[in-house]
């Protein structure tokens, strides 16, 4: 019998009872509590989807603004602050937040799979900035082994997990 109790104490284990074997066993059953601090601080974080963003409806609430008199007899740095305060505020009412997801990460890859594949990533930018035909077939070489490992990854990965 294990019972979790909350608590805002630090953790620790209370009420120890050995009892009798559990069947034909040899060993003693151990029953305790575990009091454990109950709060979870999690932080979730948000992004701006800046290509979602209402760029229009921006542009026409800060032209109804009247700048003149909003800066006038302002320093550079009031101006400024004065500024910035707008478009902050003018970003969060017309750019939508999005909820940062959890990414999992992906158990049966290797390091030398990781590596490969950022290999092949870099490959790839540099035949798209380029353009040529040697710079492709080192991309397709760097595809081909790439894959390769990440199905010798899970193979083995397969074999020694299941």
């Amino acid at each position: 019998m294990l019972d979790i109790v909350l608590s805002s104490q630090k953790e620790f284990v209370d009420n120890v009872k050995i009892c009798e074997p559990l069947g034909c066993s040899d060993h003693n059953q151990i029953h305790f509590i575990i009091k454990v601090k109950g709060e979870r601080n999690r932080k979730i974080r948000y992004w701006k989807k800046i290509h979602k963003g209402r760029y229009k409806d921006m542009r026409e609430y800060l032209a109804k603004i009247d700048w003149n008199n909003t800066l006038k007899n302002k320093t550079a740095t009031e101006c400024w602050f004065i500024l910035k305060s707008e478009i902050d505020c003018v970003v969060d009412k017309f750019v939508p937040l999005k909820k940062q997801g959890k990414r999992s990460k992906k158990k049966h890859l290797s390091k030398e799979a990781i590596r490969k594949i950022k290999y092949k990533q870099m490959m790839w930018k540099t035949y798209r900035h380029t353009g040529s035909e040697e710079n492709y077939s080192i991309d397709k070489e760097a595809l081909n082994q790439a894959t390769a490992e990440i199905r010798n990854s899970k193979r083995s990965y397969e074999k020694n997990n299941f």
